[in-house]
């Protein structure tokens, strides 16, 4: 294996191998219309070389720029890797930003043309063409009719390529040879602390040295069920979906996340990688429903979890089975509890993996005791995306893992992660400053994380040193974005948005006291101000006002619910630096409660 593992330097090299070995295997499963509908590998290569010729034929070369945006559904792989074989940089675009953000990244990105699934997304682009010099042509993969000549259907793409391969005197695999291990080959924006998105440059080698060194450690099995969920612009589902094609895995594809409970009992996946929420909703539902439970059913409960955490604790986590009276223990403890939850999971799980978010240990450990597996790993879009992960035969719950082979790691003098290897990105697009700033003079890049390793070189995370959220959903968040907006509002004097391994943003927010007050009295209220505050009619207004203020904000990035508290930020209370910063922590800290009631289910003041 490692003399084949020398052989793959770039993204045609995965294609090759699972091409040869797998032509006639299914690799992807779609509903369509309420009917799953299957693709060969062979019929996936016919259908990437027409992509790619099609592209070809609306002028597309070498390193020019395909923006690709859409839902997960198997067009989306298959333009990547049509993009890849032809040395076209594809940019990944969420189809849930609005408008003003997809201008950003395509006029920064610099465009030729844009793939997108629906009329709705394709609407989006209609509405920033004139801001697009840049943009040629979009292709629509839905068969939409328009009247426009630069836009074309998904259909027409391939005739085009039918026409253009005619042609050539070429093939998709001869193309694929020309390619570099340097070559840029993806932009993948990703939100800093402050100001724009910055475009992540990832080449092929970047890409296949990061998943071939993941797969030594986690050593998947060929041939075998995945359930494809994440946002495929996200990097981890990115970098996943080569990874499952160049294993000749089946992959079953959920258009929608929330057709993931149905969709597991129909693929069955024998493994998933998933963001931290996923396990956050299904432990939630659980412990809900045994809440609500008789008597009986929770005293079950309660012995098959003891039972189930003493069997994960001493053999399960280190991929062993329970023995001896254990043993048998667990077994009944599988058939009157556990079996339910493994039949929520499709029941044939082998392991699932676990990155873009914090996982919380407490869940780790509870789906652990139900024979669920989790592997927890590390990375970032800038490192490919993984550095660290897991065992699935030493397991420790609360760290990351060790570092994968392709990369080392050290810890800097004030605690940061630092990260060297093959993959870590080539540097931000046109934008030098940033780059310099990432990566120092010794090509060490610098996560913003604090963290620390133990004696066996696992690493724990703990802390963040840079201000940028990351959901438990694996969101990038830049706050100070968000203050800034909200910040305008006339009702507001300071505010800081918190959500950091949260499942939604919330905010503290200090109001204009002289303004509340003039409304206090137009209004008749006579109370003191701190009892103003608490008033619904006040957290009516100024969530309307709120609401209104974040409709230009993607639906991830809006607060939910909000905190009104009396005392301004000051230095000398100690959450405000000299340059009249504000010490998020200090804050998150001094308001830990009241923050923590804003995540309660029955607390319903906000703006959900």
């Amino acid at each position: 294996m490692t003399n084949e593992r020398n052989k793959l330097t770039v993204i045609p090299d995965f294609f090759n191998e699972s091409l040869s070995r797998n032509p006639d295997r299914n690799v992807f499963y779609e509903n369509k219309g309420g009917k799953w509908v299957s693709m060969t590998y062979r019929e996936a290569a016919d259908r990437i070389e027409l992509i790619a010729f099609g592209l070809r034929r609306l002028g597309l070369t070498k390193g020019d720029r395909v923006a690709i945006q859409s839902e997960n559904r198997s067009e989306w792989t298959l333009t990547d890797y049509a993009c890849a074989h032809f040395g076209y940089v594809s940019v990944a675009v969420y189809p849930t930003l609005l408008a003003p953000q997809i201008q950003f990244i395509l006029q920064d990105s610099e465009t030729s043309a844009v793939i997108v699934s629906t009329r709705e997304q394709a609407e989006k682009i209609i509405s920033i063409k004139k801001s697009l010099p840049s943009l040629k042509s979009m292709v629509v993969m839905d068969d939409e009719p328009f009247d426009e000549k630069w836009i074309i259907s998904f259909r027409e793409l391939l005739d085009m390529g039918r026409e253009q391969k005619k042609d050539s005197g070429t093939t998709l695999v001869e193309e694929g040879k020309k390619i570099m291990k340097d070559d840029l080959w993806t932009l993948i924006y990703t939100s800093g602390t402050t100001g724009n998105p910055k475009g992540v440059m990832l080449t092929h080698y970047n890409l296949v040295s990061d998943v071939t060194s993941t797969f030594d450690i986690v050593k998947f099995e060929r041939g075998c069920r995945w359930l494809s969920f994440l946002p495929l612009s996200h990097s981890f589902e990115r970098a996943a979906s080569h990874l499952t094609f160049w294993l000749g895995s089946e992959i079953y594809i959920a258009e929608d996340i929330l057709k993931v409970p149905e969709y597991l009992k129909i693929a069955r996946p024998h493994y998933l990688v998933s963001v931290p929420r996923l396990y956050e909703k299904i432990f939630a539902k659980i412990t809900n429903q045994i809440h609500d439970a008789p008597a009986t059913k929770q005293k079950i409960f309660s012995w098959a979890s003891r039972v189930g955490r003493e069997a994960a604790s001493k053999y399960l986590v280190k991929g062993k089975n329970p023995s001896g009276m254990l043993g048998i223990q667990y077994g009944i403890a599988k058939k009157l509890v556990f079996k339910k939850i493994q039949d929520a999971f499709g029941g044939e799980l082998r392991f699932c993996v676990s990155g873009g978010a914090p996982l919380p240990k407490e869940i780790g450990e509870f789906f652990a005791a139900a024979g669920i597996i989790i592997l927890e790993g590390f990375g970032l879009t800038e490192t490919s995306p993984v550095t660290n992960v897991n065992l699935p035969d030493d397991i420790r719950f609360g760290k990351v893992g060790p570092t994968i082979s392709c990369c080392e790691m050290r810890i800097a003098d004030d605690g940061e992660i630092l990260f060297k290897g093959s993959n870590i990105m080539k540097g931000y697009w046109n934008n030098p400053e940033a780059t310099a700033e990432a990566i120092d003079e010794d090509g060490w890049f610098h996560t913003g994380d604090i963290g620390m390793v133990d004696e066996d070189g696992f690493l724990k995370i703990t802390d963040r040193k840079k201000n940028l959220i990351v959901t438990s959903g694996g969101k990038n968040i830049a706050p100070a974005n968000i203050e800034n907006l909200l910040g305008q509002s006339p009702y507001i004097d300071q505010i800081v948005v918190i959500g950091d391994r949260r499942n939604y943003l919330v905010a503290v927010i200090v109001p204009a006291q002289d303004v509340i007050e003039k409304w206090a009295q137009e209004k008749g209220f006579t109370e003191p101000y701190e009892e103003i505050l608490k008033k619904k009619e006040l957290k009516d207004l100024i969530g309307e006002d709120i609401a209104t203020r974040q409709t230009a904000l993607a639906r991830y990035e809006q607060i939910k619910k909000f905190l009104l508290i009396p005392d301004a930020f000051t230095i000398s209370s100690g959450e405000l630096t000299p340059s009249l910063k504000i010490k998020r922590k200090v804050v998150e800290e001094g308001y830990k409660k009241e923050i923590e009631s804003l995540y309660k289910e029955n607390n319903m003041n906000g703006l959900m």
